[in-house]
């Protein structure tokens, strides 16, 4: 054996293990970047309603429902699950080093997800909205709610046809339509701070906050299509 070769080389396993390793500060900030993001506008929703039903004597809202429908405790609770459960899926590492968890937390996100798109649906259709919302917003809300129940069935459908690449796109479509209202904090203030508050501006800058979140989806995608690929041999994936 060259010495040079024992005494300076870096063995391959051990490089490989320290390859590795390198992306996971970066999944961590991703983590955090994407729960930030989600339970911004879920926390900013929640003190608002508290404030709302504080402020009336007979503990009614602006548009005079009960404080705190069950749909609305339903979205709350279940898109703070999603986004939380959901930005640690993100993680090659995670999955890799407890598969048992990320199937379980799988099957748990199916369900939160489709209730976050089953009860903002609802909220669409019955409950009012601030001045400035028009009908293109309602079909905006309608579009992402009905999209996002969509992408979650197809991901679940996937992951049960073993196809483990089809499944993470459609999941991933899902967690970024689920992400708009974080994305749309966003594009509203800088957007009316620009343009001003009308029921057409609300309207399209509500809609770029979704289609920001899946173009950067459909970015994500396609990095991972390659790998997805190579490794498309599911029959020992377990399903839910």
């Amino acid at each position: 054996m060259d010495g040079k070769d024992s005494a300076g080389a870096v063995p391959a396993p051990a490089r490989s293990r320290r390859e590795g390793q390198r992306p996971k500060p970066r999944a961590g900030l991703l983590i955090t970047g994407l729960i930030a993001l989600g339970l911004v506008p879920i926390l900013a929703n929640t003190l608002r309603r508290i404030a709302l039903s504080l402020g009336t004597a007979d503990g009614s809202t602006d548009n005079g429902s009960l404080p705190l429908p069950v749909p609305v405790a339903v979205h709350i609770i279940t898109a703070t699950i999603f986004v939380v459960l959901g930005a640690f899926q993100f993680s090659p590492s995670f999955r890799r080093r407890k598969p048992a968890w990320h199937r379980r937390a799988g099957r748990v996100l199916v369900v939160v997800g489709m209730l976050v798109a089953l009860s903002g649906l609802w909220l669409n259709q019955f409950v009012s909205f601030p001045a400035g919302s028009g009908d293109l917003l309602f079909v905006f809300r309608l579009l992402a709610g009905v999209g996002m129940a969509l992408c979650i069935a197809v991901g679940f459908a996937a992951v049960r046809g073993r196809d483990i690449p089809r499944h993470r796109q459609w999941m991933i479509r899902a967690y970024a339509l689920g992400l708009g209202a974080g994305t749309q904090v966003f594009t509203l203030g800088f957007g009316e701070a620009i343009f001003g508050k009308t029921a057409l501006n609300v309207a399209l800058l509500n809609g770029a906050g979704w289609i920001i979140n899946l173009a950067a989806a459909e970015w994500a995608i396609r990095r991972q299509r390659p790998w997805n690929h190579a490794s498309r041999d599911t029959t020992k994936v377990p399903v839910p």
